[in-house]
């Protein structure tokens, strides 16, 4: 477990009423500048909401297949979430203290209502889940569900704490990893989750790396000691201690458990089985921390986004004072040299959205690669089979029937897990390039900021974060896979006018024709999904570039051209706007000074 950092506690000391304070004022200064502060109004106006909320979530995170639904069933004291050998979780889901157990799916289209759970309705809670939370069930989120919320009388949640089960990273389904991402800015706090076999990952570490830019407590834990020797444990511990130390500035505390045992502990009522699982720890840790830090680290969680909010609205706000203090042709060059170094900042967009295209063409070309194989292989694997029975069996009518079933059995049982492994495949290379283009995506909107503050002698301060990743979406393929509809009553008016060996011949020929042209539609309806997945989804981050760049520049500008408007106007009134602009600044600057 890390330690807490000075500014949670700063911020803790502070307090839920000192940051409702905060953003109150923030909206309150800035409601005298009518429509030209609207949006930055609604977005402190969203984070005051959170905070109002005052639940705090604390998320299981880690790579697929380490135990995150089993340790929540065992904190919980139940077998609530599905667990299986294979990846299971696929959307996040929420558990919120309740005095009885319920369940309800919120679908991401919000034309579409809720589904609540009904004991009535002859399922039971587990089987209702799978139908929503899991891969089985709902395969790539066809059923397009959010988030997954359920209510639960377990004694851990009574403290308006919020668990978070989310899918995990590194799984055959690049959705979960993705969702498993976007999930982190709903976070207050983590459990890190990670299993001896195989040891932690570089992807983990990676995923951890965003984990601490986001969260500022994580908790470690180290899943499945069941069979490891007091000497493996140990080592295992250590090993994985000293993984975390470089992303830690310090040796981090690292727990052992079984949550599979204790699981097992807390059905069967077992307190020493409980305890040896090392269950009664981590529950103990979470409990002490829930009461002495809970309300520091929330409050440095969302202090983070409302000082990079506070920050933005700062700077817009110097930017239009210090150019109304300017005399009229000084501030004029003033937003000519703006607008001269726009060109530059646009041909790095350019170059951002050509590197864009290039990346596009590479994935397409990976598709076209793996399409390739998978269309190879069917040749060998769906065609191999049908040409035993195309050799052997002489009754064309039994030949008819024999392939028809031969294909019907065997296209299935191949173009099932090759949809799987081509979509994995373009996945891994789209989402990697992705994010890429997103951090140049930043990297340059924060250059326009840059570039004005530095024009208007304005201290720069980075952001926190950056943006909330967009997912790489794939429209689902039909489930109705391509089939023969070969017909063996035409054998029997054939048989009327042709010779046995005739229509032997032409039958033979026919069915190799018709087994290659359903590889082919099968093929086509693999490609044609996911190469409209892929460009789909770079159409939304190349719209996402222009609308966010677009959005800054022009919020940018329009600081400039409020003070050019006032500058032309009667000195009375560019003087009440300049003392209008200073008290705002002064009142953000004496809101945030204390933190920063």
């Amino acid at each position: 477990m890390e330690e807490p950092s000075m500014d949670a506690r700063t911020i803790g000391a502070e307090g839920r009423a000192g940051l409702e304070e905060l953003l109150e004022q923030a909206c309150s200064c800035l409601t005298c500048f009518g429509q030209d502060y609207v949006d930055a109004i609604a977005e402190l106006q969203q984070l005051r909401d959170r905070l109002t909320s005052g639940t705090f979530r604390l998320a299981v995170l880690g790579q697929f297949k380490r135990g995150k639904s089993t340790l929540l069933n065992a904190l919980l004291g139940q077998e609530l979430l599905p667990t299986d050998i294979l990846p299971v979780t696929a959307i996040p889901t929420f558990i919120f203290s309740s005095e009885a157990v319920s369940a309800e799916v919120v679908f991401a289209a919000e034309a579409t209502p809720p589904i609540r759970f009904s004991a009535d309705s002859g399922l039971s809670l587990g089987d209702f889940l799978n139908r929503y939370v899991t891969e089985a069930g709902n395969p790539n989120n066809q059923l397009g569900v959010a988030r997954v919320e359920i209510g639960h009388p377990a004694p851990i949640l009574r403290q308006g704490v919020v668990l978070i089960d989310t899918p995990g990273i590194g799984s055959t389904h690049r959705h979960n990893t993705e969702v498993a991402y976007q999930v982190l800015p709903q976070c207050d706090a983590a459990l890190f989750l990670v299993s001896p076999d195989p040891p932690i990952t570089e992807m983990e570490l990676d995923y951890l790396k965003e984990i601490k830019a986001c969260l500022p407590r994580t908790f470690f834990l180290l899943n499945k000691i069941d069979n490891l020797t007091e000497q493996e444990r140990v080592a295992s511990i250590n090993f994985l201690a000293e993984q975390l130390r470089p992303l830690c500035q310090a040796l981090p505390q690292v727990i052992a458990v079984s949550a599979r045992a204790g699981l097992q502990a807390r059905l069967n009522e077992d307190l020493s089985a409980w305890k040896k699982s090392g269950m009664s720890q981590v529950e103990n840790s979470l409990i002490d921390f829930f009461a002495s830090e809970k309300k520091q680290v929330f409050h440095e969680s969302l202090q983070r986004k409302i000082h990079d909010q506070i920050h933005h609205i700062r700077l817009r706000l110097q930017l239009s004072l210090n150019a109304l203090m300017l005399p009229e042709g000084e501030l004029k060059q003033k937003i000519e040299q703006f607008r001269r170094a726009l060109p530059e900042i646009d041909r790095e967009k350019q170059i951002a959205e050509d590197i864009l295209s290039g990346d596009h063409d590479r994935v397409v070309a990976v598709l076209n690669r793996e399409i390739n194989e998978v269309r190879s292989r069917a040749k060998k694997s769906i065609l191999e089979p049908v040409e035993v029975h195309l050799r052997t069996i002489d009754d064309t009518e039994e030949l008819e029937r024999v392939c028809r079933q031969a294909l019907l059995e065997e296209i299935p049982l191949y173009f099932a897990p090759a949809m799987r492994k081509v979509e994995e495949a373009i996945r891994q290379e789209a989402v990697s390039l992705l994010q890429l283009h997103q951090q140049r995506c930043d990297e340059l909107i924060e250059r326009v900021r840059q570039v004005a503050a530095e024009l208007f002698s304005i201290p720069y301060r980075a952001p926190f974060a950056g943006q909330a990743l967009l997912a790489f979406e794939v429209p689902g393929w039909s489930s109705q896979l391509f089939i023969s509809d070969m017909d063996p009553i035409g054998q029997k008016i054939s048989r009327r006018f042709f010779t046995r060996k005739y229509r032997h011949k032409k039958t033979v020929k026919r069915l190799r024709q018709e087994a290659l042209k359903l590889i082919g539609l099968n093929v086509e309806q693999i490609s044609w999904a996911l190469r409209k997945g892929v460009d789909e989804s770079f159409r939304k981050y190349r719209v996402q570039l222009d609308e966010q760049l677009e959005k800054t520049i022009y919020a940018t500008k329009q600081a400039m051209e409020i003070a050019l408007d006032k500058n032309k106007s009667l000195v009375t009134e560019s003087s009440g706007l300049e003392i209008r602009l200073s008290k705002a600044i002064n009142t953000l600057d004496g809101l945030v000074s204390k933190e920063d």
